[in-house]
């Protein structure tokens, strides 16, 4: 898993590298008569900054598929600090943040919701699963799983789930802000709650309740202020919240079935499988939504570089941000995961939207803060107020 996340991240860095660069290739001229959407043209030497950056990234992640479980914490003043989780925590942030950056130019190249968003996030998941395959395959990257027909059909509502939570969030994004489109997705527990009480039977706690006004006030007063309102956006990420919402739950039903975690052998095995079921569940809605204008997809492909560099960017940041939030949050306690879900939340929507020039103004701030806010709190809200006992 170790070696499989810094392959990913090394490869992701060097599309991204590309894609974000300030040079002008010959072939998008031909589709745009000003300078393309899909480029982020950094003042003086930013381009070169953000080269620089993925460099350090790839390097960090290069010492830490070596090294990471022998590392120690550290001597003196650092002996208490868990160095390698850091360096998890930072390599899952910076993947996070490409990954949305990296999604959004590469829909920006295709005319946004007007474009292939399905076909789009439909190969982000084909790439993350050859990859996957390739790591099966290289010496020494990753043991198989052993698993049987019976399990890779129980694994169907999971990769199911799946699909359709990636696509209907990169639907979204190809319809609002990327800002946008966070804050509501932030707003997933309000629909786990409402599954998990009146669906899966697992009945939520009063307290978390309470919390969810919160949550979806905040939704609400982001929305009023958001200038690239789009209703299509809003559904899209609200459907994505219900589709992950039942992952999680239909996750822990295949987790809880017998001998299919020894046959699984490793979460980065599971994931990959996910992914491959999920791509091959896509291809279906890839047909059904966009398969006529196929062959443009594939022109534009071929000739305009934004969409194929940051494409396969999004894809593999994609695949390797999962892995390494996955290491990451096994590692740490459920405060802990609460903390550094929020914490990403902000960072990439108030970072991306600085990159992308999204409008970031007080109320769409202020609902961005009630709502993630809301989500922390519904995070905790048992271990601070204990939930009474019948």
């Amino acid at each position: 898993m170790k070696l499989s996340v810094t392959l990913s991240l090394a490869l992701a860095t060097a599309c991204s590298a590309f894609a974000l660069s300030p040079t002008r290739q010959a072939g998008v001229a031909t589709h745009h008569h000003h300078q393309p959407a899909a480029f982020v043209r950094p003042a003086g030497h930013a381009g070169l900054a953000q080269r620089d950056v993925s460099l350090r990234a790839t390097s960090l992640a290069a010492a830490t598929g070596e090294d990471v479980a022998a590392a120690p914490r550290g001597g003196g003043a650092l002996g208490s600090i868990d160095i390698p989780l850091l360096i998890y925590f930072a390599l899952w942030y910076l993947g996070n943040y490409y990954y949305n950056i990296t999604n959004k130019l590469a829909l920006k190249a295709t005319g946004g919701a007007a474009g292939f968003p399905m076909t789009i996030s439909a190969l982000q998941l084909g790439i993350g699963s050859l990859y996957g395959i390739f790591l099966w395959l290289a010496p020494d990257a990753r043991k198989k799983p052993t698993i049987t027909m019976d399990d890779i059909v129980k694994m169907l509502p999971v990769a199911f789930c799946y699909a359709g939570a990636h696509s209907a969030s990169v639907f979204s994004f190809s319809s609002g802000s990327v800002s946008f489109g966070q804050i509501v997705k932030a707003a997933e527990p309000a629909f786990a709650a409402v599954l998990s009480q009146f669906v899966y039977n697992k009945p939520v706690s009063k307290a978390k309740w309470w919390c969810l006004p919160i949550i979806i006030g905040g939704v609400i007063l982001a929305s009023v202020s958001e200038l690239d309102f789009a209703w299509s956006a809003l559904i899209s990420a609200c459907i994505a919240n219900m589709f992950a919402a039942v992952k999680g739950n239909e996750n822990k039903k295949l987790m809880e079935t017998e001998g299919v975690k020894d046959r699984l052998g490793s979460v980065g095995n599971q994931f990959c499988i996910t992914s491959i079921l999920g791509f091959l569940l896509s291809i279906p809605f890839v047909f059904l939504k966009e398969g006529s204008r196929f062959g443009e997809f594939v022109e534009a492909f071929k000739t305009v570089p934004a969409l194929k560099t940051n494409m396969i960017a999004s894809a593999l940041w994609f695949y390797g941000y999962n892995e390494l939030s996955t290491m990451t949050l096994k590692k740490t306690n459920a405060v802990t995961q609460s903390v550094a879900n929020t914490a990403k939340r902000v960072i990439v929507i108030v970072g991306v939207a600085l990159v992308l020039g999204e409008q970031l103004d007080f109320m769409k701030l202020l609902g961005c803060g009630i709502g993630i806010g809301g989500v922390f709190l519904y995070s905790i809200i048992d271990n601070i107020v204990k939930p009474k006992e019948e």
